[in-house]
């Protein structure tokens, strides 16, 4: 019994802790303030009457003097950019109005000859009252626009991509050519630079075996040509040495060697050689 009056107690006590945490919470946050008709209607007009200056002096050249002010810049900026779609402002209505002590907002809608828009004023408190942080111009466009933007961006996105890569391609390919070029241009100059071998012309000298056979082959025929003078009268020796001299054309085939020419023995005489 005692356990379980122990147990009710800390429930209660865990109940009445988180009701404590959720007050606090709620204590922390803004108090949002309620405004009657009349003061929303006097932020409504003074909202609208601001923005019907801000398209007057955007067409008289009067808002080139703020556009460095870090609050009317951006807001003459915006709003130049959404006339292309919001076209000749006809009526300006208020929408909403949200203030507590710390900050607030007023949103009226303009409403244009092509779209409609929201112009948002951001306020933050003050001890004096509300200080102008910032407004912002949001065009309204319809479900088919938006999807239509949206389409176009992702197209727009994708082909730039696409392009991006076909160029990055192309870019890598001429490399390649252009590195063959210069690969074959250095194989042509080397080419030229190279020396060339002269033609070898052919060679007729003869070699020391041919000259040595040569040698006792004309030995031989001194042989031969001294034993016939020896023996016989000058008519039987050139007979015999003509004789002697064809049989020795026939077997070594001097006829056919370059330079040499066959030959008739006219006369002999001796020689006066001691």
């Amino acid at each position: 019994m005692k356990k379980r009056f122990i147990t009710a107690l800390l429930v209660i006590a865990c109940v009445f802790a988180l009701v404590g945490c959720g007050a606090s919470n709620t204590s922390s946050e803004p108090e949002q303030l309620e405004l009657t008709e009349e003061q929303q209607k006097q932020w409504y007009n003074s909202a609208s009457q601001f923005v019907l200056t801000m398209n007057e002096a955007l067409q008289t050249g009067q808002a080139e003097a703020r556009r460095d002010d870090p609050v009317y810049g951006p807001a003459f900026n915006g709003w130049e950019n959404a006339l292309k779609d919001i076209g000749e402002v006809q009526n300006i209505v208020g929408k909403s109005c949200y203030f507590t002590r710390k900050d607030g907002t007023v949103t009226v809608t303009v409403k244009g000859s092509r779209h409609d828009a929201d112009v948002v004023f951001t306020m933050e408190g003050t001890d004096q009252g509300y200080e102008l942080k910032g407004i912002a111009t949001n065009v309204e466009y319809s479900m088919e626009e938006k999807i239509q933007q949206a389409a176009l961006n992702t197209l727009l996105g994708m082909g730039t991509t696409f392009v991006i890569l076909i160029l990055l391609a192309f870019v890598i390919a001429s490399f390649g050519l252009i590195m063959n070029g210069a690969a074959r241009k250095a194989q042509k100059s080397k080419a030229k630079s190279a020396p060339v071998p002269a033609a070898e012309e052919p060679s007729y000298e003869a070699t020391d075996k041919e000259i040595a056979a040569e040698s006792a082959d004309d030995e031989e025929l001194i042989a031969v040509i001294s034993a016939a003078v020896a023996a016989a009268d000058n008519d039987e020796l050139i007979a015999v040495i003509s004789a002697a001299v064809a049989a020795y054309e026939e077997e070594a085939g001097s006829a056919a060697k370059p330079g040499v020419n066959g030959f008739v023995a006219r006369t002999i005489r001796k020689s006066r050689r001691k």
